[in-house]
């Protein structure tokens, strides 16, 4: 079956990407390697990447925003800040402990 041309998507690479979403080529190689970026639409080999404009366009609509982490960052962030205060806690009672007698 054959498409009109006008139908027919571009294919962006690491580059394009960039230049959409104002970071440079290497944060989106990194967003690809630590997951925040979909799997490409296209791999022609391992390393010539392409994804479909309508990909990124939604990739770009639901992104994190800059220096916001993800969820499960944060929540991973909450969880060792509230251990951590557990712990302290603790330090701080045994430390007090000696002194009342």
């Amino acid at each position: 079956m054959n498409r009109p041309i006008r139908d027919i998507e571009p294919l962006l690479d690491y580059t394009d990407i960039a230049k959409l979403a104002g970071i440079s080529p290497g944060t989106v190689r990194a967003y690809r390697n630590s997951g925040y970026l979909p799997a490409p639409d296209v791999q022609t080999s391992p390393r010539r990447s392409r994804w479909k404009l309508s990909t990124v366009l939604a990739w770009l609509e639901n992104r994190p925003g800059p220096g916001r982490p993800r969820p499960e960052v944060m929540e991973r962030r909450r969880e060792r800040a509230a251990q951590n205060a557990c712990a302290e806690s603790e330090t701080l009672n045994d430390q007090g402990s000696h002194l009342i007698t």
